[in-house]
């Protein structure tokens, strides 16, 4: 360890500019269903990976939301992955509530019906994950829910072994700022992710460069 100083390696940015460090990434329309309010649709970034046996995903909603009212009512949700022609939807479910607009009727939202759950799949997502609530917990005004993985899908061809094709067209998110001209909205950033620009890494070399033990203790 060098006795610089963090700032004499790096340039300090703020806590809220910090999340820009891990995109791009897929940000998810997280698809929820009321028996009376009908299906609605949010822009979330707030998921993640959160294990495997049984494989689920947590999903953290804020109470202000009606997303969080329909999950409390159903304790089921669709996690959707958008492609690029769906990012008006990325865009507007962000800043409207379901509760003032039916955001699927008005954007045109095609849907198709879930296989274990009472909630729509988005027909034009890259994808989309079907999830049960099977445990979740409260903090600071939002609930995170662990939504157990009932069934999953991808667009014809999206995969390319266990990653996503290219041919998948994926919406790589970037984030968003306010642009130089003034607008009610925001710009959405989003990066085309094609064949030319993916690279593959075996990861051989830096494994050979273990100790011989270590080395022969991954290799069984």
């Amino acid at each position: 360890m060098t006795g610089q100083d963090p700032t004499e390696l790096f340039d300090e940015i703020s806590e809220y500019d910090s999340k820009a460090l891990f995109k791009p990434k897929v940000v998810s329309l997280v698809v929820s269903n009321g028996e009376d309010a009908g299906p609605n649709v949010m822009t979330a970034s707030w998921y993640m990976l959160a294990g495997y046996n049984p494989f689920r995903y947590l999903l953290a909603v804020s109470h202000k939301t009606h997303t969080y009212e329909l999950i409390e009512e159903s304790q089921e949700f669709v996690l959707a992955a958008p492609s690029k022609g769906m990012v008006d939807a990325l865009t507007l479910s962000g800043m409207v509530s379901g509760r003032d607009i039916d955001k699927i009727a008005h954007l045109g939202i095609e849907t198709v019906p879930g296989q274990s759950v009472d909630v729509p799949l988005l027909a034009d997502a890259t994808g989309n994950i079907e999830c049960s609530v099977m445990d979740s917990f409260e903090f600071m005004d939002t609930t995170y829910y662990f939504g157990e993985v009932e069934h999953a899908y991808v667009t014809p061809g999206g995969l390319d072994g266990r990653i996503l094709s290219p041919d998948a067209d994926v919406l790589a998110y970037m984030g968003s700022d306010w642009g130089e001209e003034e607008t009610v909205s925001k710009y959405r950033h989003y990066a085309d992710i094609t064949a030319d620009s993916m690279e593959r890494f075996p990861g051989d070399e830096v494994v050979e460069s273990l100790p011989e033990a270590l080395r022969e203790e991954l290799s069984e």
